[in-house]
């Protein structure tokens, strides 16, 4: 997957699912090879080379000193031979000082393909909500583990300790783990093993009431759990069903509030998933919503990683109603130096001659990710919305995208490294941290359990209560 087009911010959720559930084709074994500690060091200065050579941000938040002191940790850390798991998991530890998002490090297609197809996996879907455990769902025959049940130490280590652990080694943008603690809650299944293995059982405890209560519940491989994820659950959807990537319908009293829900800016994605087309979706529902008379707007931006930065501006233009950037300046490494660069959508954009004029509201969570955060960005800077929810994944103020992807030479670990940086507003204004809610809002496990959207009705909530106008 390479974001070398103006897909250059769009490529993430679909080779992290790729990554995830396809079977690339490999040779089967692959797991089980050893790989001496010399080639292994090679891999690594590998990596390192290429983040020197091509990464635009690789120092934004840690030196150059630094970034050359960690590194030779972690070639310490390579003292005997080691499969590439064991040192994938040396490798990913680096996420946590390159701090950037859009840098990709996943197993090898064969290992992935491998394990996919042979290997057994924790057969609950876990939700993660103030950085605990909990099970959403039961994929097994033995359901003595209930739902709604939270974890609280996994096969003699503690949840929270877990939890830590595979934080380190999943991505972030600048010092903001929201998107590393969303990630880890949408495929907690997966990253738990490329951390911890693949055990043939899983013994667990929880809390029922004050009480730690042990249990131990089989491993189960892919197969197993997708059948009884489909027994037990019919009602629920886990693919993407058409027509459902770009939605919009009301709620109140004469249907004066409009919700449109963006799951994807990603033109290939929704052609593909949803069999939508952004522009000729959005432009009927602005005309159903500004025939309407609805007064307010919600726009729900949650859960969504990116996508095309045209259609984050075509979405802008029934937003705002004046002239607008989303990008304020691009850069990139030429000859080991910053040089300026054509960027996504660059230059000043034009609202549309019939805009929406009431208030609005978005949307966001740990999910709301790159493209999304440069919509949600530009509303703010504009002064236009009320923001609901979590603090975003996605960095505001600067990121980094359009990478290039490659294997390194012996185990095949594949890497994406960004190659250009988009300022969104400006360095100076760069904390690290996410785009902050105007209200912060969370769905609790019981509510997710339920199928509440608390966040939703909070912001319905809002706006009933100041009549309307909840500005």
């Amino acid at each position: 997957m390479s974001w070398k087009s103006e897909r250059g911010l769009s490529g993430r959720a679909a080779i992290l699912g790729l990554a995830i559930f396809c079977m690339a084709f490999g040779q089967a074994g692959a797991q089980e090879r050893v790989f001496p500690v010399d080639v292994l060091k090679q891999d690594l200065q590998f990596y390192q080379a290429q983040l020197e050579r091509r990464h635009p941000n690789l120092y934004l938040y840690t030196t150059k000193q630094s970034i050359g002191l960690f590194f030779d940790s972690l070639n310490t850390l390579i003292d005997r031979p080691m499969t590439e798991l064991e040192f994938y998991r040396i490798l990913a530890l680096s996420s946590s000082v390159v701090n950037d998002g859009h840098t990709l490090i996943l197993p090898s297609a064969a290992t992935t393909e491998f394990h996919n197809t042979n290997s057994l996996f924790l057969p609950f879907q876990i939700t993660i909500s103030d950085n605990a455990l909990y099970v959403r769902l039961v994929c097994t025959a033995d359901r003595s583990i209930p739902e709604g049940a939270q974890i609280i130490r996994i096969n003699g280590i503690p949840a929270s300790e877990a939890l830590g652990q595979m934080v380190k080694r999943q991505v972030r943008d600048g010092l903001n783990t929201a998107y590393a603690y969303w990630a880890l809650g949408q495929y907690f299944r997966e990253y738990y093993s490329y951390t911890f293995g693949h055990p043939d059982a899983f013994d667990i405890e929880y809390l029922q009431g004050d009480d730690a209560v042990q249990a131990r519940a089989g491993a189960l491989p892919k197969g197993s759990i997708y059948y009884y994820r489909a027994l037990y659950y019919p009602g629920v959807s886990f693919e993407n069903e058409p027509l459902t990537g770009l939605t919009l319908r009301f709620e109140g009293s004469g249907n004066d509030i409009a919700i449109l829900t963006v799951k994807d800016f990603h033109n290939e994605v929704l052609r593909r998933e949803y069999k939508q087309h952004f522009k000729k979706a959005i432009s009927g529902y602005f005309n159903t919503i500004m025939n309407s008379g609805a007064e307010n707007l919600i726009i729900d931006l949650r859960d969504n990683q990116g996508g095309d930065v045209k259609n984050g501006v075509f979405l802008l233009s029934y937003l705002l109603d004046r002239p607008f950037k989303v990008i304020s300046e691009c850069h990139c490494i030429r000859h080991e130096k910053y040089s300026s660069c054509k960027g996504p959508s660059a230059g000043v954009h034009r609202p549309r001659r019939k805009t929406f004029r009431g208030d609005l509201y978005v949307l966001i969570n740990g999910g709301s990710f790159s493209n999304s955060v440069i919509v949600a960005s530009c509303l703010k800077e504009n002064g236009r919305a009320v923001f609901i929810g979590q603090q975003s994944g996605g960095n505001p103020n600067v990121l980094a995208g359009y990478a290039d992807d490659f294997e390194l030479p012996h185990t095949k670990i594949r890497v994406e490294v960004p190659s250009k940086r988009l300022i969104l507003t400006s360095l100076a204004r760069n904390t690290g941290a996410g785009l902050e809610p105007t209200y912060e809002a969370h769905s609790s496990i019981a509510d997710i359990l339920n199928g509440t959207d608390a966040v939703l009705d909070f912001a319905i909530g809002l706006i009933k209560q100041k009549g309307g106008n909840g500005k």
